[in-house]
């Protein structure tokens, strides 16, 4: 009979606990984040729903956040709830800071839930992290480029973003016809791009012949997808030189007599324009004469003239000029022409003076051939 007494007086105090603890449990759960991702790198805003599972009304719930990395917290670490109702839910939000080298993946931050008589569970909540990737060219570089050459294009990428690129495809393509990528040398495939990673990408071009100097642009271009497969596009302008070097061969030299002056006929078979062009005829290692000529484009061939040399039949001929990047150049270029003969010249008009005079004075007419035939 005692025995049954004393396992009654257990049950009868066991009940009351029992009872306390269906009548209330406390949950907590993400209820959002701002924003949603969370970048890495960046300040958000983490809403946590509290709610009362249970029957009966909770006073007050303390609600201590955890974290570790890549998280910190940017304000008090404990919120609290009041007067909780059975079945009844309501939201605290927490500011932290996620770090930069955090990477994109689904995490866990500890969340420990005081309630009751001091009564202390932990719980975990669940923040979502995803970085964004993004491109920006940090160098371009060639070799000198000249008309006709076959080069590499030189790009330098980095990804500035917070997340992965993955399938990156990068392609160049020209404004203009005559810079062209050679087949497939215009576009690069990369895999995988990571956050923070630089590599260089070389593409294959090739410069026509007729290409004249200047700065050429063109346009590179990123389509790449993010971790959650997401598709991106960048777009950047970048500007390549072709240079080219002026450089003239003497057609020919020649005497023009009616002018009374040498003329030099030179063609510009450099890969540039020549401009400011000075051009000296030095004989006997003495200037003679200078001309100047404003411009020649490339294969163009412009007349240097000078004063006509009396005696000489060759010299030297010295050009000065700059290329359109405003380097200058010189060369020098033996030349020789024929001399006009002014003996013939002379005895051409002694000859039709003579002939004129016998015209006039007309002295075939004393002779006995031209009487006897008058008769």
């Amino acid at each position: 009979m005692i025995k049954k007494i004393f396992v009654m007086t257990v049950m009868l105090l066991l009940i009351p606990s029992l009872v306390t603890a269906d009548q209330f449990t406390i949950d907590i759960e993400t209820a959002y984040t701002d924003p949603y991702p969370v970048e890495p790198g960046q300040n958000f805003v983490l809403s946590l729903q509290v709610t009362n599972k249970g029957n009966e009304k909770v006073g007050k719930v303390d609600v201590d956040l955890d974290p570790h990395y890549p998280f910190t917290v940017l304000e008090n670490v404990r919120k609290s709830v009041s007067n909780l109702g059975g079945g009844g839910n309501k939201i605290i939000e927490y500011d932290l800071f996620v770090d930069s080298s955090a990477i994109s993946t689904l995490y866990e931050i500890p969340v420990n839930v005081i309630y009751g008589s001091l009564s202390t569970a932990t719980q975990n909540v669940q923040v979502r992290v995803q970085g964004t990737p993004q491109f920006e060219i940090l160098d371009v570089k060639t070799n000198e480029i000249n008309p006709g050459d076959r080069e590499t294009l030189n790009v330098q990428i980095q990804n500035v973003g917070t997340g992965t690129a993955k399938r990156l495809r990068t392609t160049f393509t020209s404004s203009s016809d005559d810079i062209v990528p050679i087949f497939s040398g215009g576009s690069v495939y990369i895999n995988e791009f990571k956050g923070g990673e630089k590599q260089w990408i070389k593409f294959d071009i090739l410069v026509d012949q007729d290409a004249e100097y200047g700065v050429y642009a063109g346009t590179i271009t990123s389509n790449y997808n993010d971790e959650s497969g997401t598709a991106h596009i960048n777009t950047y302008d970048i500007g390549i030189l072709v240079s080219g070097q002026p450089r003239f061969d003497v057609v020919k030299s020649e005497i023009d007599a009616k002018d009374k002056e040498l003329e030099v006929e030179v063609i510009n078979s450099g890969t540039a324009k020549g401009i400011a062009i000075k051009s000296e005829l030095w004989i006997n290692s003495k200037l003679f004469d200078t001309d100047y000529v404003t411009q020649v484009k490339m294969d163009k061939k412009t007349n240097l003239k000078f004063n006509l040399p009396k005696k000489a039949t060759s010299g030297v001929v010295k050009l000065h000029y700059r290329g359109p990047d405003n380097k200058e150049y010189t060369q020098k270029e033996n030349i020789a022409w024929q001399p006009v003969n002014e003996t013939n010249g002379l005895l051409i008009l002694i000859g039709l003076g003579l002939v004129g005079y016998l015209v006039w004075r007309k002295p075939w007419r004393k002779t006995k051939w031209y009487k006897k035939r008058k008769k």
